[in-house]
């Protein structure tokens, strides 16, 4: 079943090992819009977290807010040098501290480093020029809208931060350094945090964050309308960890006989954030000759330099599929893409950096913040001064030649952590019939894992991807690798351009620590911020065989199920664009898509549980980004189209292993219904949350994180009706959730961030609250109490706030 993407749109595809023969473009294409030139590898250290490396935002005490950190960032311009052959540096957009001198700004600086139960506040400062240093195409927004000229606009979204509306930083909360803003911009001069000196003037924006999650890495990146993709290519998007101690002690299992903790501590951790970019070069010039004219038109002709980042501007019909029927308008120079796929990776914000570690465990937070390459990662172990063979048949990683390194062991995703670890065991090239591969990263999402190199010292590792861009199914010009002869540019033995080695690992002798053999985290203990719960499987079955689709528990129940679709049609010049919709047809044309501004369609209510049934009508694998909520994945089927209905078929499955646990980006593959089930809690904070001016409600958005897609216009509103609970500060909440009653169970909890003492109580006598020490205590359930029974635990503080827990019977 070789059909075109055109065609599959149409007939609406079922799902199978003929999804993966599937493809979006009308023919391969040889021809080199533009290449890197052959920069050398692992010539250049790693960059780390610190001064000399990735900079970390500095804070002090917010003085209206209580129990809150304020920041200065400002938004703006800078040169970095990401690899030594550019030392002239490239000009990058991007955060930095703006207490602190612009020459301290680096390339994904700004990451900021909270604590869970103390709120965040950060007042941003636009300082962007006013022409863009990538190509603008103002076509992806609305025709004629004034702001749609103006190409130094930004708004701040913290992805997987449950935070207010008004600090969502959505589509239309972006700001511009004069003033000018969108139509729901609650956070600037006048406004409810307009309340320090000095006032804010215009250009100045204010965030709050109340940081009430569990441990996890999130990351904060431009979301402003019609340029979110070309801004957080430019640079503007970094690192943003929450730590919860208290959490981690319960969630981590601590090996009392060698008196050390299941996972790395700090100093052993790592940030691992990947992208992928392409560089003007010295043949730029010859295969793009309209770049200097499309910069010089923007007021950058500076922007001609070699190193200057790159980005396609051109909708080549000899490359993307295009409508060339009656009434289509020719695609205008600069032009949005369906996609963008650079030929140079970056970690950590620097090309082909080499890591030095010692020979014991790491702990790594993986990002990938590609616009919409997708990464799967197998560790394999290299030569010294060698790389990753190929197969030339196969054109996977030979492992008879490069044997797989030490396994990878995740222990949690963008979401917090895992109900159990799950290992890679590096041997797993990406399988298209089955979507499935070694540790598989859509863009978007994270990976908290583990690596031991104990006995490794002397060896080289190289972190290796095999995922196809576009994925499941991509040309092979898109994977630049030596020796695939479908690449434009050939690179040499040590060169790019490379999109297979993301980065080179070297092993060297030093203090031990290697991983203790048992299992790393407690089962069935979790955030109790997040109480829309499953049944998490008993028995694990062995790979390759799938899960059970999961249901929810009896106290879980969904008061709303939505029926909901991803999509494709033509825009007005002719061009794929990617869309969101129910599964009623569409206003306008004969599909189910539809425009990110047409009237909202998922109107939850505060405290709401849901299940959505999102239904893949495209050839793509979409990474569905979910802002307010995290949810969790309950299944995923194939489907047919039968009488106008969608009807699934075959076998129902449940979740990969890594995601048992909650998710905020799911992958959703081609010809499947994926089901998630998530809960609308909206957050307290510490101020009244007005209603967004342009939808009525609390406003937030779901949208694909393929950044092309997402502008283009794969985006849809998601508007939560009801207020947040308004706190006078914000308290830390107990952790653990979960017990088991088959002959009576205990669940130990800890106070954080409150006033002792503490009077605590509990909904239900079945469940017996007693102290333990002044800021702990226990409950113990009834034997024999129904899986799904629910108490809830409530605590108040000496200075009269209330914390809420509930406990479940698992």
């Amino acid at each position: 079943m070789k059909l075109t993407r055109r065609e599959f749109v149409k007939r609406t595809a079922v799902a199978g090992a003929g999804v993966a023969l599937l493809t979006k473009y009308a023919v391969p294409s040889a021809r080199a819009v533009n290449n890197s030139d052959k920069l050398t590898k692992w010539i250049q250290p790693m960059r780390g977290l610190g001064p000399t490396g990735i900079p970390v935002m500095t804070s002090v005490p917010d003085p209206v807010f209580p129990n809150t950190d304020l920041y200065q960032i400002a938004v703006g311009e800078y040169s970095d040098v990401l690899h030594p052959q550019f030392p002239g540096g490239t000009k990058l957009w991007g955060y930095r501290d703006a207490t602190k001198p612009i020459t301290d700004q680096r390339h994904l600086g700004g990451v900021i480093i909270a604590t869970r139960g103390r709120a965040s506040r950060i007042r941003f400062t636009n300082t962007l020029p006013a022409g863009h240093i990538i190509p603008v195409d103002p076509t992806v927004m609305v025709p004629g809208t004034a702001f749609s000229a103006l190409q130094n606009r930004t708004a701040t979204h913290l992805h997987g931060g449950l935070v207010p509306w008004v600090s969502d930083g959505g589509p239309f909360d972006w700001f511009s350094p004069t003033g000018a803003s969108g139509l729901s911009f609650p956070n600037g001069p006048g406004s409810l945090f307009d309340n320090l000196l000095p006032a804010m003037v215009a250009g100045q924006a204010d965030y709050f964050y109340p940081n009430d999650q569990a441990t996890r890495l999130l990351w904060y990146h431009d979301h402003a309308y019609g340029i979110t993709r070309i801004n957080a290519y430019a640079g503007i998007a970094t690192a943003y960890l929450i730590m919860d101690p208290a959490y981690d002690a319960a969630k981590i299992i601590f090996n009392t006989t060698l008196g050390k903790s299941m996972v790395p501590g700090l100093a052993s951790t790592n940030p691992l954030v990947f992208q992928d970019k392409k560089f003007v070069s010295n043949t730029t010039a010859l295969t793009d000759p309209t770049w200097a004219a499309v910069m010089t038109a923007q007021g950058r002709p500076d922007l001609t330099a070699v190193g200057s980042l790159w980005y396609e501007h051109i909708y080549d019909p000899r490359q993307f599929r295009m409508f060339n029927g009656k009434g289509a308008l020719p695609p205008p120079n600069p032009s949005c893409i369906p996609e963008f796929f650079g030929d140079t990776m970056l970690t950590n914000g620097l090309a082909y950096p080499l890591a030095t570690v010692e020979a014991k465990r790491y702990r790594f937070l993986i990002l990938n913040a590609c616009n919409a390459r997708f990464l799967n990662i197998n560790l394999l172990q290299v030569a010294p001064a060698a790389e990753v063979a190929t197969n030339p048949k196969t054109l996977f990683a030979n492992l008879l030649v490069n044997p797989p390194g030490p396994p990878i062991i995740q222990i949690g995703n963008e979401a917090g952590y895992l109900d159990s670890e799950v290992i890679f065991p590096n041997n797993r090239p990406f399988n298209p019939a089955l979507f499935t591969g070694n540790l598989l990263i859509g863009t978007g999402e994270r990976a908290d894992v583990i690596i031991d190199f104990t006995g490794k010292a002397g060896q080289e590792f190289v972190m290796y991807n095999d995922a196809p861009g576009p994925f499941p199914v991509g040309p092979a010009t898109n994977d630049y690798f030596l020796g695939n002869p479908a690449n434009p540019v050939q690179p040499l033995a040590g060169t790019g351009p490379d999109t297979r080695q993301i980065l080179r690992i070297k092993v060297v002798a030093g203090a031990s620590d290697p991983q203790p053999a048992g299992p790393i985290l407690n089962k069935n203990v979790w955030d109790p911020k997040q109480p829309t719960m499953v049944n998490m499987p008993a028995v694990i079955p062995a790979p390759p065989l799938p899960l059970a689709p999961l249901t929810p528990l009896p106290a879980f129940t969904p008061s709303v199920t939505r029926n909901l679709t991803l999509n494709e049609d033509f825009d007005p010049y002719g061009r794929l664009r990617q869309l969101l919709g129910t599964t009623l047809p569409a206003l306008v044309g004969k599909g189910f898509g539809l425009d990110y501004l047409a009237p909202t369609t998922e109107t939850p209510v505060a405290g709401a549980v849901e299940v959505w049934n999102i239904f893949n009508l495209t050839a793509d694998t979409h990474p569905i980004h979910f802002h307010l909520v995290n949810v969790q994945v309950l299944s995923r089927q194939p489907f047919k189209m039968i009488k106008g209905g969608f009807t699934p078929t075959g076998v129902a499955r449940g979740p990969e292993l890594n995601e048992l646990g909650w998710k905020e980006t799911v992958q959703m593959h081609p010809g499947e219904v994926t089901s998630v089930i998530m809960k609308f809690d909206l957050p307290p904070v510490p101020f009244n949350v007005p209603p967004s001016p342009r939808t009525g409600g609390n406003e937030y958005v779901w949208h694909c994180h393929i950044l092309e897609h997402e502008e283009h216009d794969m985006m849809r509103p998601l508007v939560v009706s009801g207020a947040n609970p308004v706190v006078t500060a914000l308290a830390g909440v107990p952790y653990a959730a979960f017990i088991s009653s088959i002959a009576g169970g205990v669940a130990n909890f800890n106070i954080i961030n409150g006033t002792a003492s503490y009077t605590v109580v509990s909904s239900d006598p079945n469940f017996v609250v007693a102290a333990t020490v002044p800021n702990s205590f226990s409950v113990t359930a009834a034997a024999g109490l129904v899986v799904g029974t629910v108490a809830t635990i409530t605590i108040t503080d000496a200075a009269g706030l209330v914390a809420n827990v509930t406990v479940t019977i698992v």
